[in-house]
């Protein structure tokens, strides 16, 4: 979950991890640590068409969630961050 200083401008403040309630912290609009961040708009055939769903997990949440798959997630080694 984002929370922004002012909605018109979207400062973000801080970012609350929506699976343990963790505030992760935020410095000059950017997370100081791992946050996955989850952004779905459901289309055609779904059960949740034209809906949006969004929320953030800590990386603790995340390893905990992936965990649990019965086929990993697909990892590639990144070289080059932004």
């Amino acid at each position: 979950m984002r929370e922004y200083k002012k909605e018109e401008t979207k400062v973000l403040e801080r970012i609350v991890c929506n699976g343990c309630g963790k505030v992760i912290a935020v410095k000059h609009g950017m997370p100081m640590e791992g946050v996955l961040e989850v952004r779905q708009v459901w289309e055609y055939m779904s059960g949740k068409d034209g809906r949006m769903d969004s929320f953030d997990l800590c990386e603790e949440c995340y390893d905990r969630l992936t965990e649990q798959f019965q086929i990993p997630p697909a990892t590639t080694e990144v070289v080059e961050l932004i």
